[in-house]
């Protein structure tokens, strides 16, 4: 076991280095410039003050260069300057991670509490009514744009209903602590929900599929045959082969809702990485969008890591054949 995790983090190393190159030319080749401002402060500077700002922060020098400081820099774990406000990339990046993770962690929580039990139960019986509905029903959620339904939950429930708020963290007049609890709960509801019911139908279906499969299996109808009950067999022999899938895609969802969480953090004015993503690209704040790319890449190799570590430890077969 040990010598599988090593090997693993050896194949990460490169990669995260080869998406670090990646990510910082093709950020440098996309056309326009950066600035203090924004693009449109680059349209209003003169070409001196432009040419001083680039000089400033080292845009003048070549691309390898550039690369090897940043580089040298981010092994430091400091991430630079933000060009719009002239913090550090590192403190924008903490007051908005915390943001990120209550509603990733929350609609992951509440795609997989749904998901795995509404999975067994068409899978149980599968083409049956209830398996046919919840599929039709799981398809048709999972081809909604998310931007879309974000649209149609704050046009019922925040402007016609009045029953959630349109958007924020919490109001004005929420207070602070445990007595505000319940605001704020409000306002993680729409987005939550935007972010959970994509990855809920892939893992409902998932599970579905896994279930049918080993329904059938000899060792559910020996034990059967032993006597037990068809929802024992199901939960307790079925499913949990149904779940190795499961666990190798959980360490994919959460990079995924991470990126899915741009359009909904934007939407909703959620004060996350996802909208600190989208409007650092707007204004071309190179620090910041490095930073943030390779954190996400350091993200989904992580879970990818931690996701095979799982199967490894829950199937034996996985560490077996990469000892062998």
């Amino acid at each position: 076991m040990i010598r599988y995790v090593g090997r693993r983090l050896l194949l990460a190393l490169p990669t995260l280095l080869g998406i670090a190159v990646i990510v910082f030319v093709l950020l440098h080749l996309a056309p326009g410039a950066p600035s203090a401002g924004g693009p449109d402060a680059v349209r209003r500077s003169s070409g001196r003050a432009a040419e001083e700002m680039r000089r400033l922060y080292g845009l003048d020098r070549p691309l390898p260069e550039q690369f090897a400081r940043w580089i040298g820099r981010v092994a430091r774990f400091d991430f630079g300057e933000s060009f719009a406000d002239h913090r550090p990339v590192a403190e924008r990046i903490r007051e908005a991670l915390p943001h990120t993770l209550a509603l990733n962690g929350l609609a992951l929580l509440v795609a997989l509490a749904v998901a795995i039990p509404l999975g067994v139960a068409a899978g149980a019986r599968p083409e049956r009514a209830f398996d046919r509905l919840s599929g039709a029903a799981l398809f048709a959620l999972y081809s909604l744009p998310t931007f879309w339904a974000a649209l149609l939950l704050q046009t019922l429930f925040a402007v016609r209903l009045r029953w959630l708020p349109l958007y924020g963290t919490a109001s004005d007049a929420a207070s602070p602590g445990l007595a505000g609890l319940g605001d704020r709960l409000a306002h993680l509801a729409l987005p939550v929900t935007c972010l959970a019911y994509g990855t809920l139908a892939f893992v409902a279906r998932l599970v579905r599929s896994g279930v049918a499969e080993a329904r059938s299996s000899d060792y559910v109808l020996a034990a059967r045959a032993r006597g037990a009950s068809r929802r024992r067999a199901i939960w307790s022999h079925a499913f949990p082969n149904a779940l190795l899938p499961v666990i190798t895609l959980t360490g994919l969802l959460l990079p995924a809702l991470l990126s899915g969480s741009v359009i909904v953090e934007k939407i909703f004015a959620w004060p996350g990485l996802g909208r600190l993503y989208f409007d650092s690209i707007l204004a071309r704040d190179y620090p910041v969008v490095l930073a943030l790319s390779l954190l996400s890449a350091a993200a989904t190799l992580a879970a990818t890591l931690a996701a095979d570590i799982a199967l490894a430890a829950a199937d034996p077969r996985v560490r077996d054949g990469a000892g062998s």
